[in-house]
This record gives structure tokens, sequence and C-alpha cells, in this order.
């Protein structure tokens, strides 16, 4: 014999796995996961972008104070011809010529560290904003264009923190993990349902062989035979008619041949089955589908822990943040008004000192002085354009604040 067949079997669920299935799921989770994983490059955009930010003040305060320490330098230079002019007019010692020479001296060694501050804050930048070591920009200074003086935002903490709640992306992830646990809970929850499923299958036959005509190989028909002699034996002492004879059965010409007339007769259509019912599987208790459904509930009560501590993390930072800027502004003001009085300081003493009222160290320690009140009010508004920076992180728009647009090829 030679059988073949062919069958089309279809099975719809009817209870579990008929609205979602693992494959279902597996696409609904890819589908978040996209949403996940750009939440995820938009918080470390972010990230990039503030230390940029912080890179880039330090740069600009180190280039400033730079300029700070030459001019402290020019002055203590004039200091020093104004000294030399007083000993020669025989106002001044000739030591007051020595102690300006080293107040000379100490603000060049000023300068010399100035130098050392810019290269490193300039190689720190680079390193943020190169993409190799080979890159050009290793090659070239770096020339900060933009203004130092920086307007503070003036908005309170309840816009800071309806813009933080609405764009920082760590909120932005937690609602994906939300939504993917969402989809978990449904699929374990449709996973506790009992297996119902509507099953019909299509199928086509062929079958083929040779016919075996030895004595006795057909059980059936030999037995058949002698019942047959028998009762003809039993009929013709009773005077009875004797059976008429049965003509030789024969097989289809369409069942006989080998491989290649069973697939015929597939081909052929013309032996088919069908075959329509249902398949029920209801276990008695269902532990392993509502352990992973117990699992995504606990999981669910985690995701929402975690986004209320979240949520007040962000309030904390949002705080902090408002708060910087304010300290930051109230510095600026009291380093510009001390900046501004240690210069009308060193040039009364100037005056005083030209009309024999003062001495050579006064002046040269009102000199120190306006240099040191000259770097504190740089630091103070370097330090409140860091606070903005900071600012901008903390309520998720550094990339709109400074015309950064994301998009994904």
């Amino acid at each position: 014999q030679y059988p073949s067949a062919l069958t089309f079997s279809y099975t719809q669920p009817k209870l579990k796995g008929r609205s979602f299935d693992q494959n279902r799921r597996a696409i609904e989770i890819a589908k978040k996961g996209l949403g996940l994983t750009d939440a995820q490059f938009r918080q470390r955009a972010i990230e990039t972008i503030t230390n940029v930010q912080r890179a880039y003040w330090d740069l600009v305060y180190a280039l400033r104070n730079l300029q700070i320490q030459r001019d402290a330098v020019r002055d203590a230079r004039a200091q020093l011809d104004h000294n030399k002019r007083l000993v020669r007019e025989g106002m001044l010692a000739p030591i007051d010529v020595v102690a300006a020479e080293a107040q000379v001296s100490g603000f060049e060694q000023s300068v010399y560290s100035a130098l050392d501050d810019v290269g490193r804050a300039e190689n720190n930048l680079k390193n943020l904003i190169a993409e190799k070591r080979e890159a050009a920009i290793w090659n070239v200074s770096i020339v900060p264009t933009d203004s130092v003086d920086l307007t503070p935002p003036s908005v309170g903490l309840p816009e800071a923190m309806q813009a933080a709640l609405r764009s920082r992306p760590e909120l932005q992830s937690s609602d994906v993990a939300r939504e993917i646990n969402e989809i978990e809970q449904r699929f374990a929850r449709e996973q506790t349902r009992p297996q119902v499923d509507l099953v019909a299958s299509y199928g086509l036959v062929g079958l083929a062989g040779s016919l075996n005509t030895s004595a006795g190989a057909n059980p059936f028909t030999a037995s058949s035979a002698e019942l047959r002699d028998r009762i003809n034996e039993l009929s013709r002492i009773n005077g009875l008619q004797p059976l008429p004879d049965v003509p030789a059965q024969t097989l289809p010409g369409v069942l006989v041949g080998g491989e290649a007339q069973s697939l015929a007769n597939l081909a052929a259509n013309r032996f088919t089955n069908f075959r329509v019912g249902f398949t029920v599987n209801l276990p008695l208790r269902n532990t392993t589908a509502e352990a992973q459904y117990g699992r995504s509930l606990v999981e669910r009560d985690r995701i929402r822990t975690q986004r209320e501590q979240l949520e007040q993390l962000i309030q904390v930072d949002v705080r902090n943040a408002l708060q910087l800027v304010r300290t930051a502004e109230s510095r600026l003001r009291a380093a510009a008004s001390a900046r501004s009085s240690s210069e009308q300081q060193y040039a009364s003493e100037q005056r005083k000192l030209d009309a024999g009222q003062s001495t050579v160290f006064l002046v040269l320690e009102r000199q120190t002085q306006l240099a040191t009140a000259r770097g504190n009010e740089l630091r103070a508004q370097t330090e409140l354009n860091k606070a903005i920076a900071e600012l901008q992180r903390a309520t998720g728009n550094a990339l709109e604040q400074n015309r950064v647009e994301i998009q994904l090829k």
C-alpha cells in the first residue's frame, strides 16, 4: 500500500487567547519598547546638554578670569610706575617700589594659573562635543560668543512643577513601564481562562497498492468460500437449490498502482474527509497562570509606588533648582555691589596716597581686594548661568530652551 494525505486545519480560540495571545502580547510590548527607548534617549540628551552648558560656562569663567588677572597685572604695573615716580620725588621710600614689584609678581602667577584653568576648561568642553580624538576641534580654540549676562527665568514653583511633570523623560519612562505592565496583566489574566477551541479540518487522501491474488491471502474472502460450500452441501441434502455463484470482486483501477497513483488520487481530490468540533482543556487548577497574574499585579503596585517616589524626587529637584537660581541672583547682586565698592575704595586709596594720607601697603591691599571682588562677581555670574541650566534640566525643557531637536531616522 502507498498511502498519502494532505490536511488543512483551522483552530479558532473561543475563550483563552481569543482576543489577546502571545503574538499580540509580543507586538504590543515591542511598540511600547520604542517609546521607552525614545524617553531614555531624550533623558540622555538632556543630561548631555546640561553637562555641555556647565562646561561652556566654566570655559567662559576661565577666559574672563584670565582677563581679570591680566587687568590686575596691568594695574599693578601702573602702580609700580607710580611708586617709582613718587620715590624719585622723595614722597616714598625705595622699599615701597619693592612691595609694588612683589605685587606684580603675585598677579603674574595668578595669570599663569588662570591660563592653566582655561586649558583644562577648554579640554573638558571639547571632550563633550568631539566625536573622537582625531576630530578637528581639538586643533582649534573655542571662543565663546554667548552673552554671559543671562536673564533668570521668572517662573514660580507651580509652573515649574507642571512643566517638569509634563516634560521629564523619567516620567515618560514610568508611563511606558506602566503600559507594558498593563499588557502583561491582560495576557496573564487571559491565560487563567479555560482553553476552548473551535477545530475544523479538511483532508485529501490518496491510496494505491497492488492486488494480492494468492489463495487465502484474504481471510474474509477465504472464510466466506468455505461457509458457502457447507451451505450448498446442506441445501443439496435437504433438496434445496444451491446458492447462486457470486461474481468475483475486483478493486477499482484507481486504487491499483504505486506512489505515483497514490499522489494522482490525492491531486484528483477523489477521497476527502471533513471534521468540525471543539477541544476543551479545563485544568482543575491553573496555578502557573494564576501565579503569573499575581506577579503582574505585584509589579503594578511596585510601578505605582515608584511613580509616586519619582514625582516626589522631581519636586525636590525642581525646588532645589529654583532655590539655586534665587540664591545665585542674590549672590550676584551682592558680588556686584562689593566689586563697585572695591573700585571706589581703590581709587580713593590712590588719591590718599598721592596726598600723603595713605600708605603703599593699603593701596596694594585695596588693589588685591579689587581683583578678588571682580573674580567673585564673575564666579557669581557663572554660577547663576549654571543654575539656569540646572533649572532647565529639572523642568525637562533643556532641549527646547537650547533649540535642540531630536529626530528618529
